[in-house]
């Protein structure tokens, strides 16, 4: 929040619109790098943390696992960029985007949740970004300086990450080892559905920029952008609660339902509140907060704002599906659902695009997010698996 203002007014609103567009992209390439890895195995460290040669070979796995995807991804994008043309209007600030990739690769966010360590990701992920901060002040002086954004948040990051790494590591007495094909070619197969789901999920809530993108001109896209920020920023609250409350949530539902009900309805209708007060709050002072942002007030910017600032609540209302989803493993159910709402918002997205701009954007993905609820609800329903000691 203290970087954007500067960026923005540093960039001005066409190349910080671009510089968001590249970020939009290589976080896409991210969920293949990622691999949906963050959504089964913090629940498995979960369960194995005090075998050491257990959670050795799990860490080491999904790390290289991931580190192979990340180059794969850099070498595609390299052909993509320099050998077919694509993405000349910002190809310099996306290839040197990339080192967000190898940073989502040792990205240790896994390891602390399976291990009930948060802390360790609140401490480095606060050091990165006074680090980034301090990095964009000294060398991002002007609209020619926009390539290095990007890169600069990832090598700020993967810095800190990679110390981090080492230190879990050495922490919990973990050796690096390399591994087989054939365990390469286990998690590929038996990850795929929860990859499919982060993808159709990602795509949900930041595909609609990539999509935008072609519908209006720079500067709509970069104030856009601007309002987006806030409310993406915001609509991890959902995910930062579903992580937080996950590996406790699995072992009630193992041990005793009756309390999972008890935690799970407390830490949900805590979220509900708080996530529909930030919105009503940035309702009530989006003039102000643009003007705090941009340096002046752009009347576009703050109406989205008002209007993306209920993500959050909305996503909430899925948190509660969401972890009964994940402690009962049915990837099934939530492959199916995210890339129905997917589609749903791709081509309402389009339609909203074509007729009212970035405003019918804001509006299709309000009403993708009510639409993931319902039908996440319809097929857990229809499963059976909101009734008690259903999958026991």
């Amino acid at each position: 929040m203290i970087a954007t203002p500067y960026l923005f007014q540093t960039l001005g609103e066409e190349d910080y619109g671009l510089v968001t567009l590249a970020q939009t992209v290589i976080m896409l390439l991210g969920i293949l790098v990622s691999y949906g890895f963050n959504l089964n195995t913090p629940k498995q460290l979960a369960l194995i943390k005090d075998n050491l040669m257990l959670k050795q070979e799990l860490v080491n796995q999904v790390i290289i696992i991931r580190l192979i995807l990340a180059f794969l991804c850099i070498g595609l994008l390299f052909i993509l960029i320099y050998f077919l043309g694509l993405f000349p209007a910002y190809h310099t600030i996306l290839f040197l985007s990339c080192v967000l990739l190898v940073n989502e690769a040792i990205f240790p966010m896994f390891i602390s949740q399976g291990f009930d360590k948060l802390s360790w990701i609140s401490k480095s992920n606060a050091v990165a970004k006074i680090l980034y901060l301090g990095l964009i002040v000294l060398v991002i002086r002007d609209s020619s300086d926009a390539k290095w954004a990007n890169f600069l948040m990832g090598s700020s990051a993967l810095s800190i990450n990679l110390f981090l790494l080492i230190y879990i590591y050495k922490k919990e007495s973990i050796r690096f080892q390399w591994i087989g094909f054939l365990k390469i070619k286990h998690w590929i197969v038996d990850n795929f559905q929860f990859f499919s789901s982060t993808i159709a999920s990602y795509t949900l809530v930041n595909g609609g920029y990539i999509l935008l993108s072609n519908f209006v001109d720079k500067s709509e896209l970069g104030f856009y952008a601007l309002a987006q920020r806030v409310s993406i920023l915001l609509r991890m609250l959902p995910v930062f609660l579903t992580q937080s409350i996950l590996q406790k949530a699995t072992r009630l539902y193992e041990q005793d339902n009756v309390k999972f009900e008890e935690y799970l309805k407390r830490a949900y209708y805590n979220g509900v509140f708080i996530t529909f007060s930030i919105g009503l709050i940035l309702a009530l002072t989006a003039t102000w907060v643009v003007r705090i942002l941009a340096g002046e007030y752009i009347p576009l910017s703050a109406n989205l704002m008002r209007i993306l600032g209920f993500l959050p609540f909305f996503g909430m209302l899925n948190v509660s599906n969401m972890i009964r989803i994940l402690v009962t493993e049915q990837k099934h159910i939530l492959a199916k659902a995210i890339w129905i709402t997917t589609i749903v918002m791709l081509v309402l997205g389009t339609i909203g695009c074509y007729f009212f701009g970035s405003y019918g954007l804001a509006w299709v993905l309000v009403f993708a997010e009510i639409f993931n609820f319902w039908i996440n609800r319809y097929l857990l329903l229809k499963g059976g698996y909101l009734l008690p000691n259903k999958t026991r």
